[in-house]
């Protein structure tokens, strides 16, 4: 983990008027500080709206030990009305010798080049949540870089949904950005009994990056020798992958398509997180 040397866009864990369910809107998991606030305020949106819908960051807990991620109807805001809520969070920072007290947030740092790890669980199958919705885990810059072919130097390590379409035989994606060359989404079907372990090998730019689903949960040293899913991207797709920089990994759980409704309360519950 790199610390911040002042090169990285910084918002406040809590911006004016957004809500700080937790001291500095920061949740300690897994060795963490993860940050529930990110979504507000965000370029284009309005408070919590943004990408068609609300963003609720009271649907971020943990649990015994567990962070748990939840879609389902909360409060508007100011009004005594519901609606359906998504959540996201980002990686902040490590926990070591960095104290998370009010009005003072920890210093920022962020993972680059490595092995990341993201152990998954939900009831049923993650296919019930690619059905309803979108379960996501990504490398990700706020802002824009122009440098770089891939300028918010995104690595989606999984991107679990059907985006609207529950014929489509295949229900999860690994994603280079931009993702419109041809190549650059890599669709795969899970068959996983509701746990599953992701894994991203990222070396150095401008060299392949190699995903991996395994079905069960796992830490890097009791990887099984052989994943069930994996995907190293193609030399030709080498100018996707980014420089280290200020990237760093979100969880969401958000409508896809935005229009949809999900059939009811959606949850994905993140057992272990591992950088290395």
């Amino acid at each position: 983990m790199k610390l911040n040397t002042g090169n990285c866009a910084q918002r406040p864990p809590v911006p004016s008027g957004a809500l700080a369910p937790t001291t500095n809107a920061l949740l300690e998991f897994d060795g963490y500080w993860w940050w529930t606030n990110y979504p507000f305020n965000a370029p284009g949106s309005s408070g919590y709206w943004f990408n068609g819908q609300q963003w609720d960051p009271r649907l971020a807990t943990v649990k015994n030990g567990e962070l748990h991620l939840e879609m389902k109807q909360t409060l508007i805001p100011g009004t005594p009305a519901q609606q359906w809520s998504s959540i996201e969070l980002v990686l902040w920072g490590q926990v070591a010798n960095n104290p998370n007290t009010k009005n003072t947030p920890p210093n920022r740092s962020y993972p680059g080049f490595g092995r990341y790890l993201i152990a998954a669980e939900t009831a049923g199958s993650f296919n019930d949540i690619s059905n309803n919705c979108c379960f996501g885990a990504f490398t990700y810059q706020y802002q824009n870089d122009p440098t770089q072919t891939n300028s918010h130097r995104e690595l989606d390590m999984l991107e679990c949904s059907r985006w609207g379409n529950l014929s489509d035989p295949t229900n999860a994606q690994f994603t280079l950005q931009p993702w419109q060359p041809t190549g650059n989404v890599h669709r795969i079907a899970l068959k996983d009994k509701g746990q599953i372990t992701i894994v991203m090998d990222w070396k150095a730019a401008n060299t392949p990056v190699t995903y991996s689903i395994y079905y069960g949960l796992f830490e890097l040293s009791s990887l099984p020798t052989t994943p069930d899913i994996t995907w190293t991207t193609a030399a030709s797709q080498n100018a996707y992958i980014p420089n280290e920089g200020c990237q760093t990994i979100h969880l969401n759980l958000w409508r896809q398509p935005q229009s949809v409704l999900p059939s009811g309360n959606q949850e994905v519950i993140i057992k272990k997180f591992q950088f290395q």
